[in-house]
């Protein structure tokens, strides 16, 4: 026989061995397939790999993300897993014969009992046998990359008198998927960068007597503590949106309303300069203050101080020239830059430390630009950063911004956020809001408020998309305007500014939105409703505040493809972005709750804040063991939404019961069924019982004994209903810059009734 043909068979026999091998070893089959995927598309990073144990019965418990997390969990088991799937994702014709092939365990419906407890049966079997199974609790895969309702506990699983080490796993994806199923349909979602990256954090062996609540939430926290670390690959604001600009010089990321406008090349420039004079200021704070409105020019300044290697600390100007400053001087801050003609505007004298931009840009000389474009376009991004940014370049722990807290409820205080808890915050956004290319963002609100800073500014650095900014979030003709001739999709905004947005817009101007998020205020459902019939789209409710970085949940709907035009919980401020993890605990004993219990709700993750600048009493207050204490009572129900019941500083006790303010406020705004903001409540002192409650209103038509008439026959507890003398007549309500309410100022309000 010829060796040709010897070979031939060779061949053909191997080939054979190795077709049969893999149909017969399906977890054999998965290893190989993962091993090939995290050397081509896929960069998998693991912790907590000694928590599956090398012998024994196994049960893991994980969420359900992507169509490859099988191969991610076999690939990090030394033993065969065997997968536990439901009847419905069985079902799907794409995935049929491969979930044959793998041998999963059918999970059928719990509308056929007998099935059912074949399936309990068939189930402690194999863990007697001392075999690896694994369970996915939401049923299928996640709609909107969040966790969904976990369906059952694992107590109902496991074999008597057998000791089943239960593992929870968490599977991370930090830059969305390749596919996703949506109305039965496989859809495909072009990754924004190659490799992808995964990450599985296994959590210590789980009490097998947890609920399916603390089960699901038992994962959401090793999520929080999987993405609280840098990442892979992660870079500080600056240097991502330098990168983007050396990729990308062309194209416009910062523009005006007015159309003033800068490429990527000459916003880069431009801050690389102007990072020259902030060095040359010589200070000695690592602060430098930044007092512009929002423009360009804002963009420009905050990438120079970045450059500069110092952090930008944002004046809040709304907050009045006292008070603004007075935080300033508070927080170290012995330079601020800011613009002539902007002082004039706001009406405030110069004052000693405040570096004129107009000045600084004349002293900039012609060969200087020309030496800087040179640098800007000949060295590797790399070298360049070395060159401009030589102490910040590639530490993403260092600190992005100094921002100053509403001061709703008092005086202002500075919060340090890094640009890791910023980079944690907007990575989770990005995937979640079914980002596109498409996308243009309208920067409306004031780069002070942490909303501003994050979504309208930091995330145009890392994602590239096109923001336009309004230096006045009150022009409400403009920001309309701005909608419709820019073709803007993505609008955040409290819902007092959007409806001042509404009143100035015809239905054709807003067609472009596809998403509007708003928060900082209870969105008003008479507000969501007029919206709704205006455009067709629903308000999406989220929450954050500034020590949050700030976007902590949004009111998701079950399907990402739904986003932006229907929700399935209405009055719920969403379900935690991925990575972040809310709980509530009673308010005296810090005992975790259970579903639908309101208590004080914490949050856990990498977007919790540095800390309190020079105050580290009140930084210790709010952040103990990881958790944040956001002072919000609220509930989160069975499918993981939360519910804010209102503020722990916005209770009073009265007779020893806690009266929700912001209850009462909504109870009257359901009887006056308008849109609009027109009450506000508060407590004073009562020497009888306590507290009572103090209610500012605004319309002239407002009738307080009808009103109370009114709550009687609604049958609201006694203690919640105002007394008539109690009702008092505002011109306005005392509002912040941001659009909240002036807490501190109605209070002071209300003692003054008191004393009246």
């Amino acid at each position: 026989m010829a060796p040709s043909m010897i070979f031939m068979i060779v061949f053909d026999a191997l080939i054979l061995l190795g077709a049969v091998i893999l149909f017969l070893r399906p977890s054999f089959t998965l290893k190989l397939l993962t091993w090939i995927l995290r050397h081509t598309l896929v960069r998998l990073r693991v912790e907590g790999l000694e928590n599956i144990p090398d012998s024994g019965p196994v049960l893991i418990v994980s969420n359900h993300v992507s169509l490859i997390d099988m191969l991610l969990i076999q690939s990090v088991s030394r033993r065969p897993v065997r997968f536990m799937v439901h009847q419905e994702v069985l079902e799907f014709v794409p995935t049929r014969f491969i979930f044959w092939y793998l041998g999963v365990i059918r999970v059928p419906s719990i509308r056929r009992p007998k099935a059912m407890q074949r399936f309990f049966r068939r189930v402690r079997g194999e863990l007697r046998k001392g075999e690896v199974l694994c369970l996915f609790p939401e049923g299928g895969i996640s709609g909107n990359g969040g966790l969904m309702r976990f369906r059952s506990g694992v107590a109902p699983l496991l074999p008597a008198g057998v000791d089943v080490s239960v593992i929870p796993i968490r599977i991370g994806m930090l830059w969305g998927r390749l596919f996703s199923v949506h109305d039965g349909k496989l859809k495909y979602r072009a990754p924004r960068s190659l490799p992808l990256n995964f990450s599985l954090r296994i959590g210590a062996p789980a009490s097998t007597g947890l609920s399916a609540f603390q089960l699901r939430q038992l994962i959401s926290e090793l999520g929080a503590e999987a993405e609280a670390a840098p990442q892979p690959g992660e870079l500080p604001l600056h240097v991502a949106f330098a990168k983007r600009a050396k990729r990308h010089p062309f194209a416009v990321t910062y523009l005006d309303a007015d159309g003033t406008k800068l490429t990527n090349f000459e916003m880069l420039v431009r801050a690389a300069l102007l990072s020259r004079r902030v060095r040359a200021l010589g200070t000695e704070s690592r602060y430098i203050g930044v007092l512009l409105p929002n423009c360009t020019s804002m963009a420009a300044a905050m990438f120079g101080v970045l450059f500069a290697g110092r952090t930008p600390a944002v004046i809040n100007f709304s907050a009045g020239a006292e008070v603004a400053l007075e935080a300033a001087s508070r927080a170290g801050i012995g330079k601020i830059l800011t613009s002539r003609k902007f002082l004039h505007k706001l009406g405030w004298e110069e004052k000693p430390g405040m570096v004129i931009l107009e000045d600084e840009a004349k002293k900039i000389t012609k060969s200087e630009k020309r030496a800087m474009i040179r640098l800007v376009l000949l060295l590797p991004f790399r070298m360049l950063m070395r060159r401009l940014a030589p102490e910040s370049a590639f530490n993403a722990g260092r600190e992005a911004v100094l921002l100053f807290s509403s001061g709703s409820t008092g005086r202002p205080k500075a919060v340090q956020l890094t640009h890791r808890n910023i980079n944690c915050d907007l990575w989770a956004f990005w995937r979640m809001i079914l980002w596109s290319r498409r996308d243009r963002i309208v920067g409306n609100l004031p780069l002070f408020h942490a909303y501003g800073f994050t979504v309208e500014f930091a995330f145009p650095a890392l994602s590239g998309t096109p923001v336009v900014y309004l230096p006045n979030p009150l022009d409400a003709a403009g920001v309309v305007k701005a909608i419709d001739e820019y073709d803007i999709t993505l609008l955040t905004a409290t819902p007092t500014f959007l409806q001042g947005y509404m009143r100035k817009a015809k239905p054709e101007q807003l067609k472009s939105l596809r998403l509007v998020i708003t928060g900082a205020e209870k969105l008003r459902p008479e507000l969501a409703a007029k919206f709704r019939d205006m455009t067709g789209l629903e308000i999406i409710e989220g929450y954050g505040c500034t020590e949050l970085s700030p976007i902590v949940t949004i009111n998701l709907c079950n399907s990402i493809y739904l986003l932006g035009r229907h929700a399935h919980h209405p009055g719920s401020i969403g379900i935690p972005l991925p990575g972040i993890h809310v709980r509530v605990v009673d308010p005296e004993s810090g005992v975790e709750l259970g579903p639908d219990e309101p208590g004080l709700m914490q949050v856990r993750g990498g977007i919790v804040m540095k800390g309190y600048l020079n105050d580290p009493e009140q930084t210790a207050r709010v952040i103990q063991n990881g958790y944040y204490n956001t002072g919000d009572i609220a509930r989160i129900d069975r499918d993981g939404y939360v519910y804010i019941t209102g503020r722990a500083s916005r209770f009073s006790k009265i007779g020893g019961e806690m009266v929700p303010h912001e209850l009462v406020e909504q109870a009257i705004a359901n009887l006056r069924g308008s849109e609009e903001r027109e009450v506000a409540v508060a407590g004073r002192g009562d020497p009888k019982r306590g507290e009572r409650l103090v209610v500012f209103y605004t319309p002239d038509d407002f009738d307080p004994a009808a009103v109370v008439e009114e709550l009687r026959k609604e049958k609201l507890p006694n203690l919640w209903i105002p007394k008539t003398e109690d009702f008092v007549k505002l011109d306005r309500l005392p509002l912040l810059g941001s659009g909240k309410l002036d807490l501190a100022k109605l209070k002071k309000l209300a003692e003054e009734q008191a004393s009246a």
